[in-house]
This record gives C-alpha cells, structure tokens and sequence, in this order.
C-alpha cells in the first residue's frame, strides 16, 4: 500500500513539475534592456499589462535619440523572452518614432486568448498615427504575433474620427478582430459593418443574402459564435433587409436586439442574450412578445418593450 500511495505522490509530483517547467517564464524588462545595451524610456507612462507574461517597453536604442517601443513577451520551458517590435529606427534616421503604447486590451476570440496593443508612432514630422498590434496565446510558445489580423488592422491618423472600421479607440482594436474572423466564417454572406456591436466579453452583427432574401444574426461571447436565422423570429416571410442592431443590459445580462423588415413590408425584432457565464440563448419568447404587440415601430419602441418584459 504505501509502495502504491508513493508511487503516486511521485506521479502527482511529476505532473507539477512538468506543468511548472512548461508555464511562461517571469519576464525581467529592466535587465532585458540593460543586456541590449539600450536606454530606458519613462516606465510611468506606459499601461499596465492584464497579463504577466507580456511587458510593454519603450527605450532609446543605441545611438539613437527617438523612442522606440514593443512588448517583451515570457516563453515557455524558461526559454529566453521573446521581444517582438511595434517601433523601431535606424540611429541617426529620427523616424519613425514611437511616441505611446496606449493601451493593451484582452478579449477571446474563438476559444482563443487575445491581447491587442494600441501605440501611436510619428512616421513623419508631419503624419502621426495610431495602429494596432496583435498577439495570440500559443500553446507551446506563448504569446505571439497574429500576423493575418495585424497586417489587415487600418491605420488611424491620429485625432481623426474616421468612419467605418478604423480603429480610433483601444476597443475599437477589439471591434476589428471580431469584424474580420466573422467575416472570414460567413463568406457567402453579406456582413453589415454598420450594425457590428462589440463590448469587452461578446459582440453581435447580423448578415444578409439579397438574392435568397435571407439574413442572419450571430452573437458570440469568445467561443464557438451562435448563428440565429431570421425565421427563427419570422417563420413566414423571407427577410429583405436588416434595419438596424442594438444592445440593453439588466441584471448582468446582456441583450442584442436585429430589426429586419420582411417581404410583405413587416417590421419584425430578433432577441439573443449573452448571460454572464457566456452562456448565449435565443430568445424567441421575448422576440414573439414584441412583435404579437407591435412593438417594432422602430428600435426605441423594441427596446422598451424588452425592458419592460425582463
């Protein structure tokens, strides 16, 4: 017997070690740019990390008098961290230059961990812009870069309010990733930018197909995202356009809310939840009471009529 317990205290003992050996090691910015030979920026303007593994740097790299900045970024198996670039220059160049890291905001896409980092570079004397940068945890190697979303992320001038999809704020960077991996799962379709909601632990964005006058809803709270038809709200017509999106929060729940206009010229709502476990339901009961009463005038209409029945 105690032959049998030992030998699974050692097993137990292993399987620590193991899990220990192969977590991300702590990551020492100041000593890392000490052995670079590079000189320190001010640390206080620089934002706190969500997570221990990744550290913002700003510094003056040898012979140069113009910031540069990246993220130090621990690798597992106590492996030496990995720095990965935002911006850099050639001493004596002067550009481009890194002026701030902004920001640096987690969220979950598809089961997988994201960070994505907000910086404002001068590429010019004249032309500053803010970009975004972003990094997926890998299994084996940590956190690294995603290059597809990186590369595809518009680049903002900075203090313009730009339309569309270029990012102008830290969630805005958060906005663009789900905006094209949705995207990406929904080729066929029509993706309505426009209606795209996306908060800090689940987004909502509807599609539409005008030529089989079908459209669809998918909410999505980190995980597998849920497509929603609209005939689950309107089973007797075919749907021609999706109107408008909006969102209500009450008792940690979160609604999302697609008003569609049908073929015979009727306004219907489509309701899905995001509970605050993740869990995502569609909620055909709610949708049905707004619409049996008419409620769909127009979106303040729907919407107090969903506050007053939860």
């Amino acid at each position: 017997m105690n032959k049998i317990i030992s030998a699974l205290v050692l097993m137990a003992f292993a399987t620590c070690f193991d899990s220990v050996s192969a977590a991300p090691g702590k990551v020492d910015a100041g000593s890392y740019i000490r052995n670079q030979g590079w000189k320190q920026y001010d640390t206080t303007s620089l934002p706190r990390s969500p997570v221990s593994d990744v550290v913002p740097l700003m510094f003056y790299d040898k012979g140069n008098s113009v910031p540069s900045c990246g993220v130090l970024t621990a690798s597992a198996g106590g492996k030496e961290p990995v720095f990965i670039e935002l911006v850099g220059s050639d001493p004596g160049v002067g550009f481009p230059q890194c002026l701030s890291i902004a920001a640096i905001t987690p969220f979950k896409l598809q089961n997988k961990e994201y960070l994505v980092i907000e910086y404002i570079s001068r590429e010019t004397r004249e032309d500053v812009d803010r970009r975004f940068h972003y990094l997926v945890r890998s299994p084996t190697q940590g956190f690294v870069t995603d290059t597809v979303l990186t590369e595809a992320a518009p680049v903002t001038p900075r203090g313009q309010g730009a339309a569309g999809t270029a990012p102008v704020k830290a969630l805005d960077g958060v906005r663009f990733a789900r905006l094209v991996q949705l995207g990406k799962a929904q080729p066929a379709w029509r993706l309505l930018e426009r209606d795209i909601i996306s908060d800090k632990s689940s987004s909502f964005s509807t599609f539409q197909d005008k030529t089989a006058t079908k459209c669809q809803f998918i909410t999505e709270a980190g995980a597998a995202p849920v497509v929603t038809s609209y005939d689950a709200f309107s089973p007797s017509a075919k749907c021609t356009s999706v109107l408008a999106s909006s969102r209500l929060e009450k008792g940690g729940k979160v609604y999302y809310l697609a008003m569609f206009l049908t073929e015979d010229k009727k306004q219907f709502v489509g309701v899905t939840s995001v509970a605050a476990d993740g869990n995502i339901a569609v909620e055909k009961n709610l949708a049905e009471m707004i619409n049996r009463g008419a409620m769909t005038k127009d979106m303040k209409t729907a919407k107090a009529a969903l506050l007053k029945a939860i």
